[in-house]
Protein backbone atom coordinates (compact mmCIF):
# COMPACT_ATOMS: atom_id res chain seq x y z
CA UNK A 1 0.00 0.00 0.00
CA UNK A 2 1.14 3.50 -0.67
CA UNK A 3 3.15 4.67 2.46
CA UNK A 4 2.06 8.39 2.56
CA UNK A 5 -1.23 7.48 3.73
CA UNK A 6 -2.89 8.52 7.01
CA UNK A 7 -4.14 5.96 9.61
CA UNK A 8 -7.47 7.37 9.39
CA UNK A 9 -7.54 6.94 6.01
CA UNK A 10 -5.86 3.63 5.89
CA UNK A 11 -9.05 2.69 7.96
CA UNK A 12 -11.37 4.40 5.45
CA UNK A 13 -9.25 2.56 2.38
CA UNK A 14 -10.39 -0.78 3.55
CA UNK A 15 -14.12 0.17 4.53
CA UNK A 16 -14.90 1.37 1.35
CA UNK A 17 -12.57 -1.01 -0.77
CA UNK A 18 -11.02 1.38 -2.76
CA UNK A 19 -7.71 1.08 -4.25
CA UNK A 20 -5.10 3.69 -3.11
CA UNK A 21 -3.50 3.43 -6.61
CA UNK A 22 -6.41 5.48 -7.73
CA UNK A 23 -6.22 8.19 -5.17
CA UNK A 24 -4.62 11.51 -5.14
CA UNK A 25 -3.88 13.16 -1.72
CA UNK A 26 -4.52 16.27 -0.98
CA UNK A 27 -2.23 16.39 2.57
CA UNK A 28 1.53 17.61 2.74
CA UNK A 29 3.61 15.97 -0.22
CA UNK A 30 0.72 14.47 -1.68
CA UNK A 31 -0.35 12.15 1.42
CA UNK A 32 -3.51 10.98 1.18
CA UNK A 33 -5.75 11.45 3.96
CA UNK A 34 -9.40 10.48 4.83
CA UNK A 35 -10.93 13.25 3.15
CA UNK A 36 -9.72 12.38 -0.07
CA UNK A 37 -10.66 8.72 0.51
CA UNK A 38 -14.55 10.10 1.42
CA UNK A 39 -14.36 12.27 -1.63
CA UNK A 40 -13.63 9.65 -3.93
CA UNK A 41 -16.26 7.71 -6.13
CA UNK A 42 -17.18 4.78 -4.89
CA UNK A 43 -16.13 1.06 -6.62
CA UNK A 44 -18.40 -0.46 -9.34
CA UNK A 45 -19.13 -4.12 -8.34
CA UNK A 46 -17.50 -6.53 -10.78
CA UNK A 47 -19.46 -6.99 -13.40
CA UNK A 48 -22.35 -4.06 -12.70
CA UNK A 49 -23.85 -2.15 -15.45
CA UNK A 50 -21.75 0.58 -17.04
CA UNK A 51 -24.15 1.98 -19.73
CA UNK A 52 -26.64 4.70 -18.30
CA UNK A 53 -29.19 3.01 -20.89
CA UNK A 54 -29.05 -0.72 -20.04
CA UNK A 55 -28.96 0.88 -16.47
CA UNK A 56 -32.06 2.77 -16.15
CA UNK A 57 -33.69 -0.46 -18.45
CA UNK A 58 -33.06 -2.47 -15.12
CA UNK A 59 -33.96 -0.05 -12.74
CA UNK A 60 -37.27 -0.21 -14.55
CA UNK A 61 -37.15 -4.15 -14.67
CA UNK A 62 -36.34 -4.35 -11.14
CA UNK A 63 -39.24 -1.66 -10.46
CA UNK A 64 -42.02 -2.90 -12.14
CA UNK A 65 -41.51 -6.87 -11.91
CA UNK A 66 -41.14 -6.22 -7.57
CA UNK A 67 -44.19 -3.85 -7.92
CA UNK A 68 -46.04 -6.34 -9.59
CA UNK A 69 -44.82 -9.41 -7.43
CA UNK A 70 -45.78 -7.35 -4.80
CA UNK A 71 -49.50 -6.30 -5.52
CA UNK A 72 -50.62 -8.84 -8.22
CA UNK A 73 -51.94 -12.29 -6.49
CA UNK A 74 -50.38 -14.42 -8.92
CA UNK A 75 -52.06 -18.23 -9.48
CA UNK A 76 -50.63 -20.69 -12.30
CA UNK A 77 -52.18 -22.92 -14.72
CA UNK A 78 -49.95 -25.79 -16.91
CA UNK A 79 -50.83 -26.93 -20.25
CA UNK A 80 -49.16 -29.06 -22.83
CA UNK A 81 -50.17 -28.96 -26.53
CA UNK A 82 -49.35 -31.56 -29.42
CA UNK A 83 -47.74 -29.41 -32.14
CA UNK A 84 -48.07 -31.84 -35.00
CA UNK A 85 -50.66 -30.18 -36.92
CA UNK A 86 -49.11 -26.84 -35.89
CA UNK A 87 -45.59 -27.82 -37.64
CA UNK A 88 -47.19 -28.44 -40.79
CA UNK A 89 -49.18 -26.09 -41.00
CA UNK A 90 -46.20 -23.58 -40.64
CA UNK A 91 -44.20 -25.29 -43.00
CA UNK A 92 -46.75 -25.41 -45.87
CA UNK A 93 -47.84 -21.46 -45.64
CA UNK A 94 -44.32 -20.13 -44.72
CA UNK A 95 -43.08 -20.11 -48.30
CA UNK A 96 -46.10 -18.42 -49.76
CA UNK A 97 -46.51 -16.02 -47.00
CA UNK A 98 -42.51 -15.09 -47.36
CA UNK A 99 -43.03 -14.74 -51.25
CA UNK A 100 -45.97 -12.70 -50.98
CA UNK A 101 -45.85 -10.41 -48.16
CA UNK A 102 -42.32 -10.10 -47.27
CA UNK A 103 -42.43 -12.29 -43.56
CA UNK A 104 -42.06 -15.92 -42.78
CA UNK A 105 -44.49 -17.26 -39.97
CA UNK A 106 -43.32 -18.10 -36.69
CA UNK A 107 -44.24 -20.37 -33.73
CA UNK A 108 -44.93 -17.32 -31.89
CA UNK A 109 -47.25 -15.99 -34.39
CA UNK A 110 -49.48 -18.72 -34.43
CA UNK A 111 -49.52 -18.53 -30.50
CA UNK A 112 -50.02 -14.19 -30.45
CA UNK A 113 -53.18 -15.23 -33.33
CA UNK A 114 -54.50 -17.71 -30.98
CA UNK A 115 -54.01 -15.65 -27.50
CA UNK A 116 -55.83 -12.92 -29.64
CA UNK A 117 -59.10 -15.12 -30.62
CA UNK A 118 -59.60 -16.20 -27.04
CA UNK A 119 -58.91 -12.80 -25.81
CA UNK A 120 -62.31 -12.10 -28.02
CA UNK A 121 -64.01 -15.55 -27.69
CA UNK A 122 -63.65 -15.36 -23.68
CA UNK A 123 -64.10 -11.53 -22.72
CA UNK A 124 -63.67 -12.27 -18.71
CA UNK A 125 -60.01 -12.61 -20.19
CA UNK A 126 -59.73 -9.17 -21.75
CA UNK A 127 -59.98 -7.31 -18.84
CA UNK A 128 -57.46 -5.16 -16.38
CA UNK A 129 -57.61 -4.51 -12.98
CA UNK A 130 -58.06 -0.61 -12.50
CA UNK A 131 -59.43 1.79 -9.77
CA UNK A 132 -59.88 -1.29 -7.41
CA UNK A 133 -62.46 -3.07 -10.16
CA UNK A 134 -61.97 -4.85 -13.13
CA UNK A 135 -62.45 -3.24 -16.92
CA UNK A 136 -63.21 -4.73 -19.47
CA UNK A 137 -60.74 -3.42 -23.01
CA UNK A 138 -63.17 -2.85 -25.95
CA UNK A 139 -60.49 -4.79 -28.21
CA UNK A 140 -57.77 -7.84 -27.88
CA UNK A 141 -53.83 -6.81 -28.03
CA UNK A 142 -51.09 -9.04 -26.97
CA UNK A 143 -48.21 -7.54 -25.60
CA UNK A 144 -44.80 -9.45 -26.69
CA UNK A 145 -41.90 -9.57 -24.55
CA UNK A 146 -38.65 -8.76 -26.71
CA UNK A 147 -34.91 -9.73 -25.07
CA UNK A 148 -32.29 -7.22 -26.02
CA UNK A 149 -28.69 -7.53 -24.59
CA UNK A 150 -30.01 -4.88 -21.76
CA UNK A 151 -32.59 -6.44 -20.84
CA UNK A 152 -36.71 -6.71 -22.32
CA UNK A 153 -39.59 -4.40 -23.70
CA UNK A 154 -42.61 -5.10 -24.41
CA UNK A 155 -44.67 -3.52 -27.46
CA UNK A 156 -48.23 -4.49 -27.77
CA UNK A 157 -49.28 -6.34 -30.86
CA UNK A 158 -52.72 -5.04 -32.85
CA UNK A 159 -54.76 -5.84 -35.31
CA UNK A 160 -54.10 -9.55 -35.02
CA UNK A 161 -57.04 -10.40 -37.15
CA UNK A 162 -55.19 -13.19 -39.33
CA UNK A 163 -52.08 -14.42 -39.61
CA UNK A 164 -50.63 -12.46 -41.79
CA UNK A 165 -51.36 -9.65 -39.35
CA UNK A 166 -49.89 -11.08 -36.47
CA UNK A 167 -46.46 -12.10 -38.10
CA UNK A 168 -46.42 -8.49 -39.48
CA UNK A 169 -46.79 -6.84 -36.41
CA UNK A 170 -44.70 -8.93 -34.56
CA UNK A 171 -42.41 -8.24 -37.50
CA UNK A 172 -42.13 -4.74 -36.97
CA UNK A 173 -41.91 -4.69 -33.21
CA UNK A 174 -39.22 -6.63 -32.44
CA UNK A 175 -37.66 -4.63 -35.17
CA UNK A 176 -38.18 -1.33 -33.56
CA UNK A 177 -37.54 -2.07 -30.09
CA UNK A 178 -34.68 -3.80 -31.32
CA UNK A 179 -33.38 -0.73 -33.01
CA UNK A 180 -34.08 1.32 -29.72
CA UNK A 181 -37.20 3.08 -30.09
CA UNK A 182 -39.49 2.95 -27.09
CA UNK A 183 -42.61 0.96 -27.01
CA UNK A 184 -45.68 2.85 -27.09
CA UNK A 185 -47.59 2.29 -24.20
CA UNK A 186 -51.21 0.95 -25.03
CA UNK A 187 -53.80 -0.52 -23.25
CA UNK A 188 -53.36 -4.63 -23.50
CA UNK A 189 -54.75 -7.34 -21.08
CA UNK A 190 -52.42 -10.19 -21.77
CA UNK A 191 -48.61 -11.09 -23.00
CA UNK A 192 -46.66 -13.57 -24.38
CA UNK A 193 -42.89 -14.50 -23.22
CA UNK A 194 -41.63 -17.22 -25.26
CA UNK A 195 -38.03 -19.08 -24.37
CA UNK A 196 -39.18 -21.53 -27.36
CA UNK A 197 -35.45 -21.02 -28.98
CA UNK A 198 -34.03 -22.24 -25.68
CA UNK A 199 -33.48 -25.35 -23.83
CA UNK A 200 -36.48 -24.39 -21.22
CA UNK A 201 -39.06 -26.69 -21.07
CA UNK A 202 -41.65 -24.58 -19.00
CA UNK A 203 -41.27 -21.44 -16.83
CA UNK A 204 -43.50 -18.82 -15.25
CA UNK A 205 -43.68 -15.57 -15.53
CA UNK A 206 -44.30 -12.34 -13.71
CA UNK A 207 -47.42 -10.43 -15.16
CA UNK A 208 -46.96 -6.72 -16.53
CA UNK A 209 -48.11 -4.38 -14.47
CA UNK A 210 -51.37 -3.18 -15.80
CA UNK A 211 -51.81 -6.62 -17.21
CA UNK A 212 -53.94 -9.31 -15.80
CA UNK A 213 -52.03 -12.50 -17.57
CA UNK A 214 -48.76 -13.73 -19.25
CA UNK A 215 -48.42 -16.91 -21.35
CA UNK A 216 -45.11 -18.15 -20.45
CA UNK A 217 -44.05 -21.09 -23.43
CA UNK A 218 -41.28 -23.01 -23.67
CA UNK A 219 -39.63 -25.13 -25.98
CA UNK A 220 -40.69 -27.40 -28.70
CA UNK A 221 -39.51 -30.77 -28.46
CA UNK A 222 -40.12 -34.34 -29.45
CA UNK A 223 -41.81 -35.89 -26.18
CA UNK A 224 -43.52 -39.40 -25.31
CA UNK A 225 -47.42 -38.92 -25.06
CA UNK A 226 -50.39 -41.02 -24.78
CA UNK A 227 -52.52 -41.12 -28.48
CA UNK A 228 -55.71 -42.86 -27.76
CA UNK A 229 -54.35 -46.27 -25.84
CA UNK A 230 -50.69 -46.44 -27.19
CA UNK A 231 -47.62 -44.12 -26.79
CA UNK A 232 -45.97 -41.76 -29.90
CA UNK A 233 -43.77 -39.38 -29.96
CA UNK A 234 -44.80 -36.27 -30.88
CA UNK A 235 -43.73 -32.63 -30.60
CA UNK A 236 -45.29 -31.14 -27.89
CA UNK A 237 -45.10 -27.41 -26.64
CA UNK A 238 -45.45 -26.74 -22.52
CA UNK A 239 -47.76 -23.45 -21.50
CA UNK A 240 -47.99 -21.54 -18.17
CA UNK A 241 -50.48 -19.04 -17.62
CA UNK A 242 -49.44 -16.73 -14.95
CA UNK A 243 -53.13 -14.98 -13.71
CA UNK A 244 -54.27 -12.50 -11.58
CA UNK A 245 -56.40 -13.37 -9.25
CA UNK A 246 -58.53 -10.46 -8.77
CA UNK A 247 -58.92 -10.52 -12.48
CA UNK A 248 -60.24 -14.38 -12.75
CA UNK A 249 -60.94 -17.14 -10.89
CA UNK A 250 -59.82 -21.30 -12.03
CA UNK A 251 -62.65 -21.82 -14.44
CA UNK A 252 -62.70 -18.47 -16.93
CA UNK A 253 -58.55 -18.79 -16.40
CA UNK A 254 -58.73 -22.42 -17.61
CA UNK A 255 -61.25 -21.35 -19.88
CA UNK A 256 -58.49 -19.03 -21.52
CA UNK A 257 -55.53 -21.34 -21.16
CA UNK A 258 -57.91 -24.07 -22.51
CA UNK A 259 -59.03 -22.52 -25.77
CA UNK A 260 -55.16 -21.25 -26.51
CA UNK A 261 -54.42 -25.04 -26.42
CA UNK A 262 -57.24 -26.17 -28.42
CA UNK A 263 -56.87 -23.62 -31.04
CA UNK A 264 -52.89 -24.25 -31.51
CA UNK A 265 -53.38 -28.03 -31.64
CA UNK A 266 -56.38 -27.81 -34.46
CA UNK A 267 -54.54 -24.84 -35.71
CA UNK A 268 -56.20 -23.86 -39.15
CA UNK A 269 -58.88 -21.24 -38.45
CA UNK A 270 -55.21 -19.07 -36.97
CA UNK A 271 -54.99 -18.29 -40.39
Amino acid sequence: MHSAISPRARRAIARRGLDPATLLGSGPRGRIVEADVLAAPAPRAAGAVNDATALAMRRMIARTTSESAATIPHFYLQSEVDCTQLVALRAALAPGMEREHGVKPSITDFIVRAMAIALREQPAANRVWRADAPHALAEPAIGLVVGLPEGLAIPVLEGLGSLRQAATARNSATMSVRSGVRPTARPCASSLSNLGASRIDAFTAVIPLGQSSILAVGRLAHRAVAVGDALACRQTMRLTLSVDHRIFDGVPASAYLGRITELLEQPAPLV
